[in-house]
């Protein structure tokens, strides 16, 4: 019986890590930045890379919503669609979105710094 528990306990180690996950990467924040203090080519380059995150974060999200998709058009009568894995992956899509606003709030809020501490000329 002890073996039959343990076996058991192990089953749902490896099953339930499997159900929690998703094969969608979803990007890095990128790093804020002082605009008053930082140069015209850093503020540049943190543009760029802000640039690169929202459009990162559109492909996250188009791929989490293909996941679900794909998991609904494979469902069966034998094996239906698990709403869990909607929910999980809206709730990712959501969280994913607050990000991209931050990080977008973020950098407007750095060039308007750096704008106001080199004003023109």
């Amino acid at each position: 019986m002890r073996g039959f528990v343990c076996l058991v306990f192990l089953g749902c180690l490896v099953t339930v890590p499997a159900m929690a996950q998703t094969s969608c990467v979803a990007p890095n924040r990128p790093a804020d930045i002082d605009g008053a203090t930082v140069t015209m080519d850093q503020l540049k380059a943190a543009i760029s890379t802000v640039k690169q995150f929202l459009a990162s974060s559109d492909t996250y999200q188009d791929c989490l919503g293909k996941e679900v998709d794909t998991q609904k058009a494979a469902a069966t009568r034998d094996k239906p669609f698990d709403q869990a894995i909607a929910d999980r992956n809206l709730a990712l899509v959501n969280s994913n979105q607050e990000m991209k606003e931050s990080v977008g709030a973020s950098v407007n809020a750095a060039i308007t710094a750096y704008k106001k501490a080199h004003p023109a000329k």
